[in-house]
């Protein structure tokens, strides 16, 4: 009897150890599934034009968040002014012990709008992707119910800058059932001066308009900045005596525009005239071919 005992007891003591490492295992895998981005979600889940948010992983609908959560801005009558920098915060007056989340900058044209700086790397860090930037709380920064952050103005007025955010209110249970997501935005105007001086649409776009030649690329590159939403431009190229020898008409911005024209055939060794039609203005600049 005693010689049946030993070997019964090694065996159960086997079944316990295996069974708990198992659970052991179960139980690790269980909490790295439902980390959920406690140190910032993916890029692009604001809620912005184009862009998810966060209930893919934490489930539920979105919830309006207009009411409980504002933007504060450094800069005066909500506008900004080109290249400077503010210092902003994103508050949340519904908040829990554990929360978080996502902010871009975007233009009128879905793409962003100067730049967003992170000035409390403890609570915030930068996330890329889809070629914009967003802030993010960091897993130190979900005890936090207001995150500040930095926004340096495009360079130039680029028209209304809209700040798209999604936060996360959570019941801390590690899963996503019972979270609560909301979105929200807020609008801020480029500066407009008080003198009542604007430069017109032309003048802005003659003193911003240049050309440049890659032989190597047979390419044009246009510069111009468009006060208008123009839908589109038309780019002409003439030989010295007068000959519309290329054109073509492309997509435009408001803002700052970057457009490259591929040229069909190289150019000869010569002057030429690059013109820009755009908004019912005319603007044109000489180039020369080497």
């Amino acid at each position: 009897m005693k010689k049946l005992l030993f070997p019964s007891i090694l065996l159960s003591c086997y079944f316990i150890l295996n069974s708990f490492m198992n659970n052991s295992a179960v139980f690790q895998v269980h909490n790295q599934k439902n980390d959920f981005f406690t140190n910032g979600a993916p890029a692009s889940r604001t809620g912005a034009p184009g862009e998810a948010n966060c209930t893919g992983c934490h489930l539920g609908t979105a919830n309006d968040g207009t009411t409980t959560s504002s933007i504060s801005f450094s800069g005066n009558n909500n506008e900004y002014q080109s290249g400077q920098t503010y210092n902003m915060s994103l508050s949340i007056s519904n908040g829990s012990n554990k929360n978080g989340f996502q902010i871009v900058a975007f233009d009128a044209n879905n793409s962003n709008a100067g730049s967003l700086t992170v000035t409390d790397p403890t609570n915030t860090s930068i996330v890329t992707g889809s070629g914009n930037t967003y802030i993010n709380q960091t897993s130190s920064g979900t005890g936090q119910t207001t995150w500040s952050f930095d926004w340096v103005a495009p360079s130039s007025n680029v028209g209304p800058v809209t700040f798209y955010y999604a936060y996360n209110v959570t019941n801390s249970n590690n899963g996503g059932d019972g979270d609560q997501i909301y979105l929200a935005q807020q609008t801020i105007q480029p500066f407009v001066d008080p003198t009542g001086f604007s430069p017109s649409p032309y003048e802005t776009l003659s003193e911003s308009f240049n050309v440049n030649y890659s032989r190597e690329l047979n390419q044009l590159l246009l510069t111009f900045t468009s006060q208008n939403q123009s839908p589109y431009g038309i780019v002409k190229l003439y030989s010295i005596n007068g000959k519309v020898i290329f054109s073509n008409d492309f997509a435009v911005g408001f803002g700052d525009n970057n457009e490259i024209i591929n040229l069909q055939e190289s150019l000869s060794k010569g002057i030429y005239l690059v013109s820009l039609f755009l908004d019912n203005n005319v603007v044109s600049k000489k180039i020369i071919v080497n």
